[in-house]
């Protein structure tokens, strides 16, 4: 057992494919290594779990935080079999409710300093099933995405419920913006659900369409067709709009990225708020979209290298 040890983590985004993996298409997720989420687990501690959400007695953390108690709960059972008390500390850089695997995050970053803390080896295996524990607990029935990509190095293929390793041969750089409006997953879902029951033949293009995109992109991101890459992406954006899971902050955002040189710009995630992502061709024009997107009203800007997506 170590004295202190840490856990880390990163953000996710969903690159093309919200909606329509729903419904069986394939999905392209990419991880932010550059948005963290970082455990520390101490002895001579008190039992005590420290967060800019929570801090106080780790059997005291409100139902909020229902699928992080059972995931420690169940950490300790299998690693702290002496019932030494442990204090944690949680110190994250992605946002709640942005479509990003904040809590997938979180929980992976814990599981990892608990395994560190008591000198356990950990695989990839066993870290995505901890990491599930937490997510069925605060989202139901997740799909595993944000499970695996947030304790990926390289891009994910999500098909036919697999994941496959998807490196990218693409320049560039993709540019996240926060909306500052938090997004509702299962809200959105069932929106869409309710389109496709009303108008079934017209959402199911969209969805249909949704999933070519992904297709196309699978090409393009392997074969550094940057621009063909964003106007997929500005095609992926129409079809979620007429899905209705755009929002005014999305949509703000989007043409504010798009009128100041973006290759592409869309939402990621579910919508209703949450993020939008932009493709940008250089360092001279991703600094004009961040100024432009900040000047519209962005709560938070970050770059990500497509060069390190390798």
């Amino acid at each position: 057992m170590n004295t202190t040890a840490t856990g880390l983590s990163h953000a996710k985004i969903i690159f093309l494919g919200e909606h329509s993996a729903v419904y069986q298409k394939p999905a392209i997720v990419f991880p932010v290594p550059q948005i963290k989420a970082k455990a520390i687990i101490s002895s001579d501690g008190h039992n005590q779990l420290n967060s800019k959400y929570y801090s106080g007695p780790i059997s005291m953390l409100p139902s909020s935080m229902n699928g992080l108690q059972t995931l420690i709960n169940q950490l300790n059972k299998l690693l702290n079999r002496n019932n030494d008390p442990i204090d944690i500390e949680i110190d994250s850089e992605i946002p709640l409710g942005r479509g990003m695997g904040s809590s997938a995050a979180t929980a992976s970053a814990v599981t990892r300093a608990f395994f560190n803390f008591f000198k356990q080896p950990i695989s990839q295996k066993q870290l995505k099933s901890f990491t599930d524990v937490e997510e069925k607990i605060t989202h139901g029935n997740p799909s595993g995405i944000d499970a695996k990509t947030v304790s990926s190095i390289k891009p994910i293929l999500f098909e036919k419920g697999q994941f496959y390793d998807f490196p990218v041969s693409t320049r560039g750089q993709l540019i996240i913006a926060d909306t500052g409006v938090s997004s509702n997953t299962s809200t959105a879902v069932a929106m869409v659900r309710d389109e496709m029951d009303r108008h079934f033949q017209s959402t199911s293009e969209l969805i249909d369409d949704l999933g070519n995109l992904v297709e196309s992109a699978k090409s393009s991101l392997q074969s550094n067709q940057l621009e063909q890459t964003g106007k997929l992406m500005n095609l992926a954006q129409d079809d979620l709009t007429k899905l209705g899971v755009s929002s005014v902050e999305i949509n703000t955002l989007v043409n504010a990225a798009n009128q100041a040189g973006a290759l592409g710009a869309k939402l990621t995630g579910s919508g209703l708020g949450g993020c939008i992502i932009v493709l940008s061709a250089s360092t001279t024009t991703t600094e004009q979209i961040k100024t432009a997107l900040k000047q519209n009203g962005a709560h938070g800007v970050w770059i990500q290298s497509l060069n390190e997506m390798k």
